[in-house]
């Protein structure tokens, strides 16, 4: 059976990608689905250090796939992965990040994929983020901040994204502070769907994903995960 999933991918680097697609992965994984993850390319960590994105995403999802399977490329300095990789002298195709998804692919029912960045983030030469995308098939769960600004960030990944092709599941806002609930974290997320014409799925607090299990209750209530299924 073909494996369902979601792409997921930022408004920005640093926007909590990797903590809301742990998030859905573990959630899901509590409901008994049979998870997997995918992030093909990480700069400036090692993919075995314990915080690491791959390392994140594994130990939510329970992926029995090994670090080096999840995320099959990595470089040493926190660049684009393309930027990174000339550094090193490395040529990384899109057809290799190809055939490292197909080598997982059939291992699980349902993936959570992490990109690096930005939809358009370059992966490679002549390539970027939403090529990859694209190549794998799943549909775009776009992290954006909730904050002053978010508008024009999420409206111009959206717009990207149609440009491309890409289908939109939604878009997940990120970095709720109670204390600091202004009139951009009341109006944005209503702005962003008028705009966009793509429906907000869920408004989440900063989360740590030190605490597995907080990160995993407040991903339950705030996403509607039977959306993705």
């Amino acid at each position: 059976m073909k494996s369902k999933g979601l792409f997921i991918t930022g408004t920005d680097t640093g926007i909590g990608k990797t903590c809301i697609g742990a998030g859905i992965a573990g959630a899901l994984h509590k409901q008994g689905i049979d998870v997997g993850v995918f992030k093909p390319m990480l700069s400036g960590e090692k993919r075995e250090h314990p915080l690491s994105d791959p390392a994140i995403l594994k130990r939510f999802s329970g992926d029995r796939n090994t670090l080096e399977q999840i995320t099959p490329y990595q470089f040493k300095e926190p660049l684009a992965p393309y930027v990174a990789a000339k550094r090193e002298d490395r040529l990384i195709s899109l057809a290799s990040i190809v055939n490292a998804w197909n080598s997982i692919r059939d291992t699980h029912e349902f993936f959570i994929v992490e990109g690096a960045g930005g939809i358009a983030v370059p992966f490679g030469e002549n390539y970027l983020a939403a090529d990859v995308a694209k190549a794998i098939g799943f549909p775009l769960l776009i992290v954006a901040s909730i904050h002053l600004g978010t508008v024009n960030h999420t409206s111009l990944t959206v717009q990207f994204a149609k440009h491309m092709g890409l289908e939109i599941a939604g878009i997940v806002l990120n970095g709720l502070d109670e204390a600091k609930h202004g009139a951009a974290e009341q109006t944005n997320p209503s702005i962003i769907e008028e705009l966009t014409g793509i429906p907000v799925l869920g408004i989440l607090p900063w989360l740590d994903s030190n605490s597995p299990k907080h990160v995993i209750e407040q991903t339950k209530v705030s996403i509607p995960l039977q959306t993705f299924l």
